[in-house]
């Protein structure tokens, strides 16, 4: 027999080996159990609450385990209830001198400036005061409206543009004295990008991170299932509006059922009209999505504030895709979330 043939023969039967080998490799790779493992952990004034989808039950704890951790090291951090933060630093500083920070809290506050440029002074983190008068930054809770005048003089104080930012020495200076920054109208949102970047270091692909309904969902749920989000009913938080299925995004509710406090049988929440130092009374809730969570969050915040009639006017032009429930209880959205994540309203 030519030995020519005899290696065709081999090389024909070897190259047969190895397709039945990757195929029995790959049969076994599909076959194999992947689990669902679910975490809680209250911090940043709420609870959040890590699933992830793994085929090792060990990687998953260890992920998040340390995704954890980066949320805590991003409270010890920015968190202005801690009297030793370096964000609670610079509020005592105000007035009186600059404070030399980190880098990464100095990005976050030279970002909130952006957005505050961006969205013509709507999202503020400036509102330190007026949050603190209405006892949602402090541990004081408030049973009686505040003072007008108290009000008025402190909403003099709300503005960003009045903080000044070094890049030389990453120092912050709130030029008045009483100034104070808040930033857990963005906090969140960074600290829910930090843990999914801890979770994909970790060998994370599908999961989810919600930070008391600020959300970043990576991966699917499965191979022909993506991840399907509901979006609260304000009146009733065990209930949903609407649902969306979505991948590799990030989504955040606004809500005034987060935090607020009953005066005289009517609700007053967190979320401030930076220009009047009231809580906003023309939404319950506004969702928004985006390619981060921290975006997410702030424009989350933006459409609760416009509301739906101004929300209606500018999507376009804004490109930011929300969906709002008015005071009145009527839902309002972009007819593109239908096509794009199968946006279906819930009866």
């Amino acid at each position: 027999m030519n030995k020519n043939f005899i290696f065709l023969k081999l090389s024909k039967f070897i190259r047969l080996l190895i397709l039945f080998s990757t195929a029995l490799s790959a049969h076994t790779l599909a076959q194999q159990p992947r689990y669902e493992v679910n975490t809680t952990k209250y911090l940043l004034g709420t609870q959040i609450d890590i699933t992830a989808i793994h085929e090792d039950i060990d990687s998953m704890k260890k992920a998040m385990y340390f995704a954890f951790k980066e949320i805590e090291r991003i409270q010890g951090l920015m968190s202005v209830q801690i009297d030793t933060t370096e964000a609670s630093k610079i509020n005592l500083n105000a007035g009186i001198s600059p404070v030399k920070v980190s880098p990464e809290l100095y990005s976050i506050i030279n970002r909130s400036i952006t957005y505050s440029k961006k969205y013509n002074g709507i999202f503020d983190i400036t509102i330190g005061p007026i949050s603190k008068l209405w006892g949602f930054s402090s541990d004081k809770k408030i049973t009686s409206l505040p003072d007008k005048d108290v009000i008025d003089s402190l909403i003099l104080l709300v503005d960003y543009n009045s903080i000044i930012l070094n890049p030389e020495d990453t120092s912050v200076f709130l030029l008045k004295k009483g100034m104070k920054i808040d930033l857990g109208g963005i906090a969140k949102g960074y600290a829910v990008d930090r843990a999914t970047e801890i979770m994909r270091k970790n060998g994370m692909k599908d999961f989810f991170v919600n930070a008391g309904g600020d959300i970043f969902v990576s991966g699917v749920k499965s191979s022909d299932q993506k991840w399907s989000i509901g979006i609260k009913n304000p009146q009733d938080e065990k209930k949903i509006i609407a649902e969306l299925e979505v991948s590799d995004l990030a989504i955040a509710t606004s809500g005034d059922y987060e935090r607020f406090v009953i005066i005289d049988g009517k609700r007053y929440h967190h979320i401030f009209d930076t220009r009047t130092g009231y809580p906003v009374m023309i939404s319950q809730s506004g969702t928004a999505m985006a390619e981060t969570s921290e975006e997410s969050v702030v424009l989350s915040k933006v459409v609760f504030i416009i509301g739906a009639e101004e929300y209606l006017k500018t999507k376009n032009e804004s490109g930011i895709l929300g969906v709002i429930v008015t005071s009145g209880g009527e839902i309002v959205y972009d007819e593109k979330l239908s096509s794009i994540y199968n946006f279906k309203l819930i009866k």
